[in-house]
């Protein structure tokens, strides 16, 4: 008998949960069409229907709009600049870390054979202890070439990405409103 009331609890349980879930979806998609129908495009079809003198102030619109599509454009891409910046600050701290790892090591190796040379120690384990910090000083060496590279990559992205930013900046302060008729704002910077 026991199975019957937990089959009917979990019922009522899913029940009310699915009862929940529509009223909040309901919620939702009243505050998403609210907010849709305030922020959404004027319909083209309509827009297109409009006599040209009726359309004053619509290159003005525009070429504000190339402006600051522009803008958001470069803004993205000095995002993704410091973002890689932090990426080389990274890897730039990871390689001052291994060779402090390595000189840590090296130093427990000076002391390990002066342990052995002066006979102290368990004579038997001394060995190991030596060929286990060479081995990991081995590891850490071999760590290093793909630490560079992982530096090398993050300066060239920055570099490049230091290019695209200089050059849309360049053409943005190029950017100039003439009249009635806005100039095309393409989305890549000119090319040099």
């Amino acid at each position: 008998m026991k199975p019957f009331p937990a089959a009917c609890f979990v019922g009522f349980l899913t029940v009310s949960l699915m009862t929940g879930c529509s009223a909040t979806q309901e919620v939702k998609t009243s505050i998403t069409s609210t907010i849709s129908s305030l922020t959404s495009n004027v319909d083209p079809a309509v827009v297109n229907q409009i006599p040209a003198d009726k359309k004053g102030g619509f290159a003005e619109a525009e070429f504000a709009l190339n402006v600051a599509a522009q803008k958001n454009k470069l803004a993205k891409l000095k995002s993704e600049q410091a973002a890689a910046q932090k990426r080389l600050a990274d890897y730039e701290e990871d390689l001052a870390s291994n060779f402090q790892k390595e000189a840590e090591v090296d130093y427990d190796l000076v002391k390990i054979e002066a342990i052995i040379n002066s006979g102290l120690g368990k004579k038997e384990d001394n060995p190991k202890i030596k060929a286990h910090l060479q081995s990991k000083k081995a590891h850490l060496q071999a760590d290093r070439p793909k630490i560079n590279a992982n530096i090398d990559a993050a300066k060239m992205r920055i570099k490049a990405l230091s290019d695209q930013i200089a050059k849309l900046d360049e053409s943005i302060q190029a950017m100039k409103f003439e009249g009635e008729k806005a100039p095309a704002a393409s989305s890549e910077p000119k090319k040099e």
